[in-house]
């Protein structure tokens, strides 16, 4: 069930659909930039057979939330009732390269009922390419739902019916199947069909990944952008290949100016924009680039962060505090926020508050800190700052905050032995 404007969605999901409208337009008042009652009230207009109303409500729910997996799956449905075939594979590939899945039982339900809609069609009125996607979502749920995608797709290829990304659908159930040669060689035939197939190319990419071939990736993810520059994805992802791989800050930093100038509402381009900035050290540009990415779309926690860090680095430990803070409520979980909250506390010689931060760091799996480690010894913790630095150095041998830490630790204990 979706977490946020809930109540709207319950009589959705009741079966009461005057109810779930009247309370989404409600909270729609309250909170308009808040996609939840929109989505919501898409819903009722698919329940309705209402596509063009279900279609607008969509769109405008992507509009406040690009890329929302439930949004992209009521579009795509729409899209498949009303006959546009194309424009309904082109929203699924969108939902289909992420990691995730609706929040909402309801849109599952009406992809399934979708699915079998088509599916009972007489076979030469089959849209196969769309067939073949489908079921690929619903092996997500069901690993026999490969058996389906994968006869589609070969029809599709058969007929010509948008035959590449008919390799790609292919290429996936292999993916998931733990046949990686077998995916790779079917993104090949994809990009044989159409050589700036994005979803083809960057399957490709991944594939060189995995191998280690960063050359490869590189080619093929830089392939994927040139054949779609304006895509939220593949520009996500060759910039998180620029700056987290191959340290190529200013191509990444060329990048998103390019980005905020060609949208100046991007709120991701501005995000990246700080984000490289960030790492480029100009820490004051970095927080203009955040302050952009905040005013033009819901804060998150990863927002907040930035924003915290940039406030720190230039000083302003007081808005810093406040952001950290903020990052913490939106997402008590992250660990990133609360090692931000240890250095702002270090900072001010709080070290109980410091330890406190940091040893939350380590309970969310963020890894012990080098920081618990000063801060520990700072408070005369002795005996907890040779176990904490142990564990820096086991993870990261050549710390050299940690290197230093350990030779005041020998010292100390040097020290010790002497006056014994």
């Amino acid at each position: 069930m979706p977490s946020e404007q809930a109540g709207s969605w319950i009589a959705l999901a009741a079966g009461d659909l005057d109810r779930a409208e009247a309370q989404a337009r409600a909270e729609s008042r309250l909170a308009p930039t808040d996609a939840e009652p929109v989505l919501t009230l898409a819903e009722v207009a698919l329940m309705r057979r209402d596509s063009p109303t279900a279609l607008a409500h969509a769109t405008r729910a992507l509009e406040l939330r690009g890329d929302d997996y439930d949004a992209l799956l009521v579009t795509a449905v729409v899209h498949a009732r009303q006959g546009a075939y194309a424009a309904a594979i082109d929203t699924l590939k969108r939902a289909l390269r992420y990691d995730r899945v609706e929040r909402r039982a309801t849109v599952f339900l009406a992809v399934l009922e979708a699915t079998g809609e088509l599916d009972d069609r007489a076979v030469d009125k089959r849209p196969n390419c769309l067939l073949a996607h489908l079921h690929s979502y619903l092996r997500i749920y069901d690993p026999s739902q490969a058996r389906p995608a994968s006869r589609y797709a070969q029809r599709a290829i058969e007929r010509g019916d948008r035959a590449d990304d008919a390799h790609v659908t292919l290429a996936l159930v292999h993916t998931k199947q733990h046949r990686p040669s077998r995916a790779f060689a079917a993104f090949q035939q994809a990009l044989a069909v159409n050589p700036r197939n994005t979803a083809a190319l960057l399957g490709a990419a991944r594939y060189r990944a995995n191998r280690g071939e960063v050359a490869e990736e590189y080619r093929l993810t830089r392939a994927a952008f040139e054949a779609d520059p304006n895509e939220p994805f593949v520009v996500e992802t060759l910039h998180e290949l620029l700056v987290g791989k191959l340290g190529d800050y200013r191509q990444a930093l060329a990048m998103a100016e390019a980005a905020v100038a060609h949208n100046a509402r991007d709120a991701e381009a501005w995000w990246r924009l700080g984000q490289v900035q960030a790492r480029l050290g100009d820490h004051r540009k970095a927080l203009q680039g955040y302050q952009q990415a905040a005013a033009l779309a819901p804060r998150t926690a990863e927002l907040e962060g930035g924003i915290g860090d940039a406030l720190f680095e230039v000083g302003r430990d007081g808005e810093a505090l406040a952001a950290y803070r903020r990052a913490v409520a939106l997402d008590p979980l992250r660990s990133h926020p609360h090692g931000g909250l240890g250095r702002l506390h270090g900072r001010a010689r709080r070290w109980n508050e410091a330890i406190q931060e940091y040893e939350v760091v380590a309970m969310l799996g963020g890894g012990v800190a080098v920081g618990l480690c000063e801060m520990y010894w700072e408070a005369g913790r002795r005996n907890e700052v040779a176990t904490c630095v142990t564990a820096v150095l086991a993870r990261d041998p050549d710390n050299h905050q940690g290197l230093a830490l350990l030779e005041h630790v020998r010292g100390a204990q040097r020290s010790a032995s002497t006056q014994r």
